[in-house]
């Protein structure tokens, strides 16, 4: 069967995800679509910005599943509106942060999450607890790069994300890393690589192209989420939001 996978990136910014960046990972078989919100923030570094973003994230779900889509990639390592959307739609809603933790679980005993700004600690830390994985969490660490500018100096991003996991598997323990940000697309080889070169032999998990995979298997698989667990909104009234399924307004 082929296979439609809407790739979700929950901000406003224009350019900041390409389709040719996932390019690699279609086949005749298997479509990648692209969407961005367009009611919300213009990256995602804070718990205030995620709450922004879930209302339209919602949308772009339910506009997917409607549309024809068999599967949902929300484009963002805080996984926002990931339980909501899975209430919302009967299709995989796959975030990449709860994928990449637990294959990193699976891949080695502790794992380190890299991301963007240290102020993200707090949020990342309430994650790791509500999927269950705080005995197999290492450490946080943080590159201080801004979303925004992830693309400005490819070389100094690659250089502090080296740093850091190399500090995280030798000072840290960590026997695998998670690429925190999705916007790291593409840096997990060149870290390998250096890991490696400096005897850190620990598998890094670039979130994206692993969600993509994790998504055409439940779709191949005939798998989705648990309507036990994420059970269909009832209906209310709804004041300021455009969800007439939901609403008796």
């Amino acid at each position: 069967m082929h296979a439609r996978i809407e790739l979700i990136t929950p901000i406003i910014t224009e350019g900041i995800r390409n389709l040719d960046e996932v390019k690699p990972f279609m086949r005749p078989d298997l479509t990648i679509t692209h969407t961005l919100i367009q009611k919300g923030p213009a990256s995602i570094e804070s718990e205030f910005d995620e709450a922004l973003s879930v209302p339209d994230t919602i949308r772009k779900a339910m506009d997917a599943e409607r549309r024809g889509a068999n599967a949902i990639i929300i484009d963002c390592m805080g996984d926002p509106g990931l339980a909501a959307c899975r209430e919302a739609v009967t299709i995989p809603v796959v975030g990449p942060s709860q994928a990449a933790m637990h294959f990193a679980s699976m891949l080695g005993h502790r794992f380190s999450f890299i991301t963007v700004l240290d102020r993200l600690r707090a949020l990342v830390g309430k994650l790791v607890a509500g999927y269950g994985l705080e005995a197999t969490y290492a450490s946080f660490r943080a590159v201080d790069i801004p979303v925004l500018s992830i693309g400005h100096d490819m070389g100094a991003l690659q250089a502090a994300l080296a740093r850091e996991a190399i500090a995280a598997v030798k000072e840290d323990g960590a026997d695998a890393i998670v690429l925190g940000c999705t916007g790291f697309l593409g840096c997990a080889g060149a870290m390998r690589q250096t890991l490696v070169d400096a005897g850190c032999d620990v598998p890094v998990i670039d979130p994206i192209p692993l969600a993509v995979h994790v998504c055409d298997t439940l779709v191949k698989a005939g798998l989705s989420h648990s309507k036990r667990t994420y059970p269909v909104p009832g209906k209310k009234a709804l004041a300021g939001f455009a969800f007439p399924e939901f609403d008796t307004h």
